[in-house]
């Protein structure tokens, strides 16, 4: 019987062992889950930061190539106005000597003023065509600067807005958001002006040329 009950007390502090093990193996187990989870949340954090800063730098290598590509199309129109102002001055010159020739009233042979006749108009025929082919590429390369000014506005909207994101998640003061406004305000404004005064020169050069 003694026997009996000394097995019984047994089985019963085995019991008591394995329930206290049981509850440690919990313990450890949610302490690991606690710090996988804060793992798992660090590295999410980790990726969304990589994540905005891959768009941020493309946006940004967008930005700077489309500034680089403004800056080459201001270029050209630059050098279009100026080609242009040069074949309207050669081809009113070429028009004027083509008039005195017919109003050319001294006895030269009929062979002689046709021959010069014939090598103005042919002249004047490259030039106006060229002309033409200028005014055209004109057209297009403003049409272009208007396309990348365009990319320029929309990617200073999405710095915009991602700013104004990362103000309200820092949770910086009142002033400093001013500051970010005044900025882009600024920035967006001269950009509109620069254009504009750009634009608006070509296209009085352009009408001239009607």
């Amino acid at each position: 019987m003694a026997a009996v009950t000394k097995s019984n007390e047994d089985e019963s502090d085995e019991i008591r062992d394995l329930e206290k093990e049981i509850g440690e193996c919990r313990s450890r187990k949610k302490t690991l889950f606690e710090k996988a989870r804060s793992v798992n949340d660090e590295l999410e954090s980790v990726a969304q930061l990589e994540r905005e800063s891959v768009d941020k730098m493309h946006r940004l290598i967008a930005e700077k190539h489309d500034r680089e590509k403004q800056q080459q199309v201001v270029q050209r129109l630059i050098e279009l106005e100026a080609e242009l102002k040069h074949l309207k001055t050669e081809n009113q010159t070429l028009k004027r000597e083509l008039s005195e020739v017919h109003l050319e009233t001294r006895p030269e042979s009929v062979d002689t003023r046709s021959n010069v006749v014939r090598e103005l108009q042919k002249q004047l025929n490259q030039t106006t065509k060229l002309l033409n082919k200028t005014t055209e590429e004109l057209s297009g390369t403003r049409q272009r600067l208007s396309d990348v000014q365009e990319r320029l506005t929309v990617a200073e909207q999405v710095t915009a807005a991602t700013q104004q994101r990362e103000l309200q998640e820092s949770g910086n003061s009142e002033e400093l958001q001013l500051e970010l406004t005044l900025q882009d305000q600024s920035r967006t404004r001269t950009g509109a002006i620069w254009i504009y005064c750009k634009v608006f020169r070509f296209n009085k050069i352009d009408k001239s040329f009607e």
